[in-house]
């Protein structure tokens, strides 16, 4: 039996990126006929944001190249947009929103894909001027406008906007330091072998570092500043980029009474505690249903993929989102990609050889593959991403073996179906993980 599109309802979507626009497009395709509201404090159209510190800050791409669907896109899904609005309070009991301005509109079914916001550094006051973040258009409209009368730059933060700002910003001949808090770079990616590729690509194109460097204030140093870090080093810059990590943005959520842990918590058909709420992308905290734990994401996989999850839902489909996690970046003319939770590792194989250029570091725990870095290696990702989603088993003895074609294996072995029972070892897992954007 066919069902019938719903032609009453209002649906309110809060949220100006990919999950927001993802959502509404599958919904739309879906079937679902309501008035849909998108609402957004910015005053542009969704965008992406993962060029913002590559192509968009190194001047490649104009702005309206960053938006994720042309203005054609929401006049063909018949879409009210209500950009620059902030809303303020979420009230359950009549269903509705309110903005800021006081405008309250009524919603039947709501979504939430309200994304993050950067981690901001203490210490600043007095030197804003000089301190820029990466997290929006506007943001990195400010610093390009500021680069044209900067020499020196401190990149506070190794992670990936740090390392792409930094790549970007050397080749275009500013003098870099790198400043990382811990003694390597990415360690969440726990792989000495990926940190050191990326060290040795970063020192060679020019960029200095401080590792191990607790940033205890930036203070003013005449026409500069000084980062200054707690063991008393100062590293003198003209500007500095932070890019210390990302705080999901749940206090709407939990104002309006939803269930939150580090992120809106839902299920995996993205729905929140409340059935007529959903949500989805950076602010959400889902079950990842090949790890088999509850993980934060922010990722443009997850964005995207979970805001289709959610659009099916308000559709009245069931698409459960259980993909496993993937992240990429791009620098220097290679390509970084990583599947999979490495965290709980026991065991590590090395696949090729890191001085080619091309290889893998795939991560075990208890013979389980669980998951994968690599560099210059885009069909072995893709391999690996369908065993770790289709749960096909890998030994380190066979990742081990150069010779093995693992792809070949991959197809020769059945996959393990999601309903069926989890491995004891891997269901024990239940912690909280946040990856940064690609």
């Amino acid at each position: 039996m066919t069902k019938m599109p719903i032609t009453s309802e209002d649906l309110v979507v809060v949220g100006g990126g990919q999950a927001a626009t993802q959502l509404i497009e599958v919904a739309r395709q879906e079937g679902y006929a309501g008035k849909i509201t998108l609402i957004s404090d910015e005053p542009t159209l969704p965008y992406q944001r993962p060029p913002l510190s590559k192509q968009y800050l190194n001047g490649g791409w104009p702005a309206e190249k960053l938006l994720y669907r042309t203005p054609d896109f929401y006049a063909k899904w018949q879409v009210t947009t209500c950009l620059g609005s902030r809303v303020a309070a979420v009230d359950r009991a009549s269903g509705a929103v309110e903005l800021e301005s006081g405008k309250r509109l009524p919603y039947d079914r709501l979504a939430l894909a309200t994304g993050t916001r950067v981690r901001r550094l203490d210490g600043c006051a007095g030197v804003d001027d000089r301190v820029f973040y990466v997290r929006t258009l506007d943001d990195v409209d400010r610093l390009r406008d500021r680069l044209a009368y900067t020499r020196r730059i401190a990149i506070i933060g190794a992670g990936f906007i740090g390392l792409e700002a930094a790549a970007v910003l050397v080749q275009r001949g500013f003098h870099v330091t790198l400043i990382a808090q811990r003694e390597r770079l990415l360690p969440r990616m726990g792989s000495d072998a990926i940190s050191d590729f990326l060290y040795d690509r970063h020192k060679a194109a020019g960029v200095r570092f401080a590792f191990d460097a607790d940033v205890a204030a930036i203070v003013p140093s005449g026409d500069a500043i000084a980062v200054v870090c707690s063991d008393g080093r100062h590293i003198e810059a003209d500007i500095a980029i932070v890019g210390i990590g990302a705080l999901p943005n749940v206090e709407l959520a939990q104002s309006a009474g939803l269930d939150c842990e580090n992120g809106i918590v839902v299920d995996s058909l993205a729905v929140t505690s409340d059935p007529a709420i959903v949500a989805a992308g950076d602010c959400t905290n889902h079950p990842s249903g090949p790890s088999g734990r509850r993980v934060r994401l922010e990722t443009v996989h997850n964005a995207v993929e979970q805001g289709r999850t959610a659009g099916a839902s308000i559709a009245g489909k069931q698409w459960p989102y259980v993909q496993t996690p993937w992240v990429w970046s791009d620098q220097y003319g290679f390509r970084f990609q990583s599947v999979g939770i490495s965290d709980g590792q026991d065991q590590v194989v090395l696949r090729g050889e890191p001085a080619t250029g091309r290889f893998a570091v795939l991560s075990f725990a208890q013979d389980q593959l669980i998951g994968a870095t690599m560099i210059n290696q885009p069909k072995l990702f893709g391999v690996l991403r369908r065993m770790l989603n289709e749960r096909i088993p890998l030994s380190p003895a066979e990742a081990t073996d150069a010779s093995l074609d693992i792809a070949g294996l991959s197809l020769s072995r059945p996959k393990l179906a999601f309903d069926d029972p989890w491995p004891p070892r891997v269901r024990g897992t239940t912690g909280v993980l946040a990856w940064g954007h690609s």
